[in-house]
């Protein structure tokens, strides 16, 4: 049995353990995957690469994994959560899901449950609320934390129709059943003529793993889109006749529809014409020699634009489904704030 004595690490001996595994490395603080050294009486590994170390290096790693490596217990999960990093290159390599709570891609800090595969960013289980209050789909009562497990997993979100893993929240009274980032998501909606009822601004954050048809062109909806979860009407926003460049009453410069606009690290993001938040992913009228962002629903009533200046060209694909009436550029579209 091969053994090392590592004590810039650890004060007791490790332990080879050939079979692969994932496993959240005490040197580096690196989720790992592969064999590893392995301390009998304690609950601690060390990566091949850590193990190889000489001493001198060791120690500078050692003092590496001690600020990274932690254990905390959190509501959304029954078993203990260890602090570690993933790395962007080897996030592939060694097969971790996505974020539980965002759904998105990990890496970097993130806290894991490696016997569940239960994994979320840091930064997401640190905003990550016990309840949520007036949820843009759920806005009459309070969505709860509810964890999911072999049991109770393998359910639907009721916002994005796709399945739901690790925590979900939830108002068990209405039946309503959503992903933490579909439960917490900042929208705005508008009243289009081109459908009945109202119309959500959604980003790609909610559609992860399928892209909802555009019920006008046919085409995927895998960017930013309108939609009305009720009828799981769906369409583009290159289907509804914005102007693409507009010359504002409220600003000295043309504004131009843009795809998201992240103008800082701050992680927070306003619209310069209402001074109100707004969501990063959703499209914006945006002058780029001012940094001038403004809601879309800001700038549209036609009372408040002096000249359109550029139509916005229409998507080309098959009609799936006739949308009887569509407004020209300069007929008013009521939009209301959510």
């Amino acid at each position: 049995m091969d053994k090392i004595q590592k004590d810039a690490f650890h004060p007791h001996p490790l332990t080879l353990n050939d079979e692969a595994a994932r496993f959240a490395c005490n040197g580096c603080g690196e989720l790992y995957y592969g064999s590893s050294y392995n301390c009998s009486l304690c609950q601690f590994s060390l990566d091949m690469e850590c193990a190889a170390l000489d001493d001198d290096l060791a120690v500078r790693q050692a003092k590496k994994g001690g600020e990274i490596i932690t254990t905390i217990y959190h509501f959304s999960h029954n078993y203990q959560l260890t602090r570690c990093k993933i790395d962007r290159i080897l996030q592939v390599a060694i097969k971790v899901p996505a974020c539980v709570a965002c759904r998105q891609d990990l890496y970097g800090l993130v806290y894991a449950c490696l016997h569940c595969l239960f994994i979320l960013h840091e930064s997401c289980l640190k905003d990550m609320p016990m309840e949520v209050l007036e949820s843009t789909f759920h806005p009459q009562h309070p969505l709860l934390s509810h964890q999911l497990n072999m049991m109770t997993g393998g359910r639907t979100c009721n916002t994005c129709k796709e399945k739901m893993d690790g925590i979900m929240f939830a108002c068990f009274d209405c039946g309503i059943r959503q992903h933490y980032s579909c439960a917490k998501y900042q929208t705005r909606k508008i009243k289009h003529n081109c459908h009945d009822h109202h119309l959500l601004h959604l980003g790609k954050s909610i559609f992860v793993q399928t892209s909802p048809q555009c019920n006008a062109c046919g085409e995927d909806c895998s960017n930013t889109l309108f939609c009305c979860i009720k009828c799981n009407f769906y369409i583009h926003l290159e289907c509804i006749p914005l102007p693409n460049v507009v010359k504002h009453r409220h600003h000295l410069h043309p504004l131009t529809l843009t795809n998201s606009v992240v103008e800082d690290n701050s992680g927070e993001y306003y619209c310069d014409m209402c001074e109100t938040a707004r969501n990063p992913e959703h499209d914006v009228y945006y002058c780029e020699e001012c940094t001038y962002t403004s809601h879309i629903d800001c700038v549209e009533p036609p009372e408040k634009i002096v000249e359109y200046l550029v139509p916005r060209r229409r998507k080309e694909g098959p009609q799936i489904q006739k949308i009887d009436e569509v407004p020209s550029p300069r007929r008013k579209i009521r939009f209301r704030q959510m």
